[in-house]
């Protein structure tokens, strides 16, 4: 872990969270997304920092695999995609406002994803996911790009959660 200063950025407004309000299927590489995606629109003049990224099954798959953090190859200046909206909180609590993000449970994204990291994975053998933590601060999400959890092998199913700060681009 890092030293990164998200209590700074919480005082200020500027840091946010959002989680899955009901347990939800991931997705493998593909425009067609589902789980927790964390939209960064075109033209937003913020840089998303993330935090934290998480992900616990609800549901052990049938065979072992893994839930990753996957981001696009590229940055698109395609329209904010159309999906269903996940909530947007303050991450000191209430509701949010003034934020550039979007969250969704489903979306039809403009550029397929790459994984960049793993958040969990599973081991049959013991029925169990052991999480794997991402680095404070270390990815980014710039404007026309989003953070979303991708599955290898075997869909996950589960609850996703993000915490970002916003920062001027």
């Amino acid at each position: 872990m890092s030293n990164f200063d998200v209590s700074s950025y919480n005082r200020q407004g500027k840091a946010f969270a959002t989680a899955n309000q009901a347990a939800k299927a991931t997705t493998a590489l593909s425009t067609t997304a589902t789980g927790l995606i964390l939209y960064n629109p075109w033209g937003s003049g913020k840089r998303l920092i993330l935090v934290d990224a998480r992900f616990v099954y609800s549901t052990i798959p049938a065979a072992a695999g893994a839930v990753m953090l996957s981001m696009p190859a590229t940055v698109s200046s395609a329209a904010t995609p159309l999906g269903t909206a996940e909530p947007i909180r303050s991450a000191s609590g209430g509701a949010a406002s003034g934020h550039v993000a979007r969250a969704f449970t489903i979306a039809t994204l403009p550029v397929v994803n790459v994984y960049i990291a793993p958040i969990t994975v599973v081991e049959i053998a013991t029925q169990s996911g052991s999480p794997v933590p991402i680095p404070e601060g270390g990815f980014h999400i710039i404007p026309g790009t989003y953070a979303h959890f991708s599955h290898i092998t075997t869909v996950a199913t589960g609850i996703g959660s993000y915490l970002w700060v916003e920062v001027p681009e």
